[in-house]
């Protein structure tokens, strides 16, 4: 005989008070009234229902209170239960000639669950003999299977708020511990106390290396086969990294489905040691039905520099080795070494990356002109001044784009950047509106390809050139070539609403495409700046100076401008004005400068006496080699 279900009520439900009586129900013991009513109906002549529990504890009741003779039938009947596992129940007559008909209800194991009691009225001279109990539970038998489920439904959710209830107050009490409840490793905060104090005190610091762990697409487990069966693998993954790890080594969950180890060993070996875990990471997979469970890892390995400061620094170029291991195909193990150019650009990047959200969180942004000048004093074109956003750090240092720009491509950030810019020179030049009303002049902004994919950004700049009141020829919009051709239909449209309200737009980088001549038709551009790496080269390369001229005869039968980049020294200047470009820009023409001296300048200087000095200014400019472009 299979004993009753466990029992997890409170002392008060175990006195024998009902749940009405009680006034608050206790799970799962409430909310019967529908099933007496119903089985009121299938047997009209019930007049009581009440219903125990497996040990005969009265639980709830269609009356104020039961009989007593009821809840000793009840409690003689949970004896009797356990001597007969086969018996659904059983009739009783009360002394005063009433019959009641007990009922066991058990679970797939055949567990007790619960016991109802119906008592129905007592026959009187006349009345048809009583019913049997095998006829009266067939009566029964629909509401009762109803019951049935409905108690394994409320005691399963019962059990599972327990389950939550503990997992949450083993959490809480875990936080502040050192070790994680799920992987049994250390917490990240633990972790970095034991590397600080077993690798900076150790004598031989120079053979520790770190490995960083992330769990290929544990999304992917989570979705298919359940969080239960995702947070399985993160534990067979910690076991197997106890198992494994060498003496005086330790690991660590530092988050979610993200591991790092310390070993006392040279770089070599923790590569080999990387790959024999990525190896048994594999074996964890199994067969869940019809689908196979696969389970593999990434790992970035990095020698551990244990000089003071310098401990978190060669834990994240592991964390960088592992980002590349996902991006060059996953399940497999990366080293971080200095001749990796890739990786030190990833690197750096990480680091650059958390320096710049504290710049733009902070507004610790600025922006920079640099001049765009014609080639030909008397030859009537507007001259340009390209804006350019700088990142300053908090000693005041000021850093240009080449530093930061592909840490916030890749941190996708460039969006927020690209609207400061926007919101920070049309904030500049309302303030100048007056002295450029009637003046020839124009100020290019760069937006990227990440802003051009944001459904919001084309409402954003549109309804800000409106809102500020400035002549809209003001503005010159540049996206690059291959920005462009990526998100062709969306630059197309966002292209043609600026032209309509009288903005240029410049095609940046041109000739780097790899479609720009078939595009070139469609795109409604006004300017083409030519790519620096064909101006770079066209005093010595013949090929460059051919490509930079095609491009100038391209543009000009298009009533297109164009702009060479890059013209960083004298030659280039004067080499590339024979080549029919219509404008320069770079160190031979003008350096930057910030975008609010600009503005004080211009107001007080007449436009060409500041043409011309910036002409003469950069007579004497340095070449590229010697000076970081902007």
């Amino acid at each position: 005989m299979s004993p009753p279900l466990e029992d997890k009520t409170t002392p008060e439900t175990r006195s024998g008070r009902p749940e009405g009586a009680a006034g608050k129900p206790s799970e799962p013991w409430g909310g019967f009234e529908p099933y007496a009513q119903v089985f009121r109906m299938l047997l009209p002549r019930a007049q009581g229902v009440s219903i125990y529990d497996a040990r005969g504890t009265l639980r709830w009741s269609g009356d104020a209170a039961p009989a007593a003779e009821v809840t000793s039938v009840v409690a003689g009947a949970v004896a009797e239960v356990r001597q007969v596992s086969e018996s659904v129940g059983d009739l009783h007559m009360l002394p005063d000639g009433a019959p009641a008909y007990v009922i066991w209800i058990r679970d797939d194991s055949q567990r007790l669950l619960a016991i109802v009691a119906v008592v129905c009225a007592r026959g009187g001279e006349g009345d048809i003999e009583v019913r049997s109990f095998s006829l009266v539970h067939a009566l029964l038998r629909p509401a009762l299977d109803c019951l049935r489920r409905d108690l394994l439904a409320r005691i399963a959710i019962g059990r599972l708020r327990r389950t939550v209830a503990d997992l949450d107050k083993m959490r809480r009490s875990t936080q502040e511990g050192s070790f994680d409840s799920l992987t049994g490793l250390y917490t990240r905060p633990a972790f970095e106390t034991r590397v600080r104090l077993e690798v900076a005190s150790a004598e031989d610091t120079s053979s520790w290396a770190s490995l960083y762990i992330n769990v290929d697409q544990l999304h992917v487990i989570n979705d298919n086969f359940g969080m239960r069966v995702g947070d399985g693998v993160l534990g067979q993954l910690g076991e197997l990294l106890r198992s494994r790890l060498p003496p005086r080594a330790f690991a660590a969950r530092i988050s979610g489905d993200r591991f790092a180890l310390l070993v006392p060993v040279h770089l070599d070996d923790a590569e080999r040691f990387g790959e024999l875990l990525r190896e048994a990471a594999e074996q964890l997979g199994t067969l869940h039905g019809n689908s196979r469970l696969r389970v593999s890892i990434s790992v970035g390995v990095a020698e551990l520099d244990s000089r003071e400061g310098e401990l978190m620094h060669s834990l994240a170029a592991a964390e960088t080795a592992c980002k590349a291991a996902k991006d060059r195909g996953r399940n497999r193990v990366e080293v971080y070494r200095a001749n990796d150019a890739s990786l030190v650009r990833r690197f750096a990047d990480i680091n650059i990356a958390g320096r710049l959200h504290d710049a733009i969180s902070c507004g610790r942004l600025r922006l920079d002109a640099q001049l765009i000048l014609p080639f030909g004093r008397d030859s009537g074109l507007t001259p340009h001044y390209e804006l350019l956003v700088r990142m300053i750090d908090e000693d005041g240092t000021a850093a240009g784009p080449d530093s930061f720009m592909s840490a916030a491509m890749r941190n996708q950030l460039m969006p927020s950047i690209d609207r400061w810019v926007i919101e920070a020179a049309i904030e500049r030049l309302k303030s100048y509106a007056a002295t450029f009303s009637g003046v020839p002049m124009r100020f290019a902004i760069n937006f990227s390809g990440q802003s051009l994919n944001d459904e919001s950004f084309e409402g954003f700049l549109i309804e800000r050139i409106a809102s500020s009141r400035l002549p809209p020829e003001l503005f010159c919009f540049e996206l690059t070539e291959n920005a462009t051709i990526a998100s062709v239909a969306r630059a197309t449209a966002l292209m043609g609403k600026l032209r309509a309200l009288g903005c240029g737009i410049a095609l940046d980088d041109f000739g780097t495409g790899f479609s720009s001549l078939s595009y070139l038709r469609q795109l409604p551009v006004t300017m083409l700046k030519i790519d620096g790496s064909f101006v770079r080269d066209v005093v010595s390369d013949p090929r460059a100076e051919s490509m930079v001229r095609a491009i100038a005869q391209l543009a000009r039968t298009m009533s297109l401008t164009t702009v060479a980049e890059y013209v960083e020294t004298e030659s280039i200047r004067a080499r590339v004005a024979t080549l029919g470009v219509d404008y320069g820009q770079g160190y031979a023409i003008s350096k930057p400068l910030p975008l609010d001296d600009l503005l004080a300048q211009i107001t007080g200087t007449p436009l060409a006496g500041a043409q011309s000095r910036f002409t003469d200014e950069a007579r004497g400019a340095q070449p590229l080699s010697t000076v970081r472009r902007a």
